[in-house]
């Protein structure tokens, strides 16, 4: 396949989600209702935002282990075209995804975010697009809301040349730590907003869902980090629901 585009065509921009049953902290929950009352479950929401971005598709990246059946049923029945691949080579499950839906550009995200903003999302892309990069990652903005978005090139060069175990069990970290190989951009996509960064939107423990539990429940489902800003200055005490998480962070 060849992923060079002339002058007058548009990059296919595609954004894959890995998801899977398997977690030590809060087993299935990528399956889990959001909010508890409702029959849409965490991957589904973060399906629904994704499909709001400006983007070709969305595909959701599970594996080929009988436990995540439903994980594809449940994304092909939001809307998501579902790749099915290996459990342990996370880095081979991505590229061969982006290959098979002939993606030039991809953006990476994963089950355990459903507060994705899809304005952020085009804003990274615009950035993306005009450094052309071959890696964009964002910074400022809640964890479990920043982006990376990867030039299919770039995940093809990775997918080859990465040889360590953790190189092959998470997608992005042979493009960090080779970046004299790679045009690497970063981008503070909330420069005005410094107490978002401290903020924890991203579901790895009991009291991270309960959080999410709360925005859902008291936000509509499409709500910006905006209306999450809106409603911590009127409860300040919400963010110290899952302040005390910490987060290990793959370099």
């Amino acid at each position: 396949m060849d992923h060079s585009l002339t002058q007058r065509q548009a990059p296919r921009v595609g954004a894959i989600i890995q998801a899977r049953m398997g977690s030590s902290r809060l087993p299935g929950k990528a399956l889990l209702p959001l909010p508890l009352a409702s029959e849409v479950s965490l991957l589904a929401r973060v399906i629904e935002r994704a499909l709001r971005a400006d983007i070709t598709t969305v595909i959701v990246a599970t594996t080929t282990l009988g436990t995540d059946d439903e994980v594809a049923a449940v994304a092909a029945a939001a809307g998501a075209k579902v790749f099915r691949g290996s459990e342990q080579d996370v880095l081979a499950r991505f590229y061969e995804a982006a290959t098979a839906s002939q993606l030039d550009t991809v953006v990476r995200l994963t089950a355990d975010n459903p507060a994705i903003d899809p304005c952020y999302i085009n804003l990274a892309l615009a950035h993306h697009h005009q450094a052309a990069a071959d890696y964009t990652m964002s910074t400022g903005l809640p964890l479990g809301t920043n982006l990376e978005i990867i030039r299919y090139e770039a995940l093809q060069q990775a997918h080859n040349q990465a040889l360590l175990t953790e190189e092959r069990e998470h997608v992005t970290p042979y493009i960090r730590r080779h970046q004299e190989r790679f045009n690497v951009q970063e981008i503070d996509l909330a420069p005005e907003n410094k107490a978002w960064a401290s903020y924890r939107l991203t579901v790895d423990y009991p009291s991270d869902y309960a959080l999410l539990q709360l925005l859902y429940s008291s936000l509509p489902p499409d709500f910006s980090l905006a209306d999450v800003d809106a409603l911590y200055l009127r409860y300040p005490w919400l963010p110290q629901i899952n302040a005390a998480n910490q987060q290990i962070r793959v370099v």
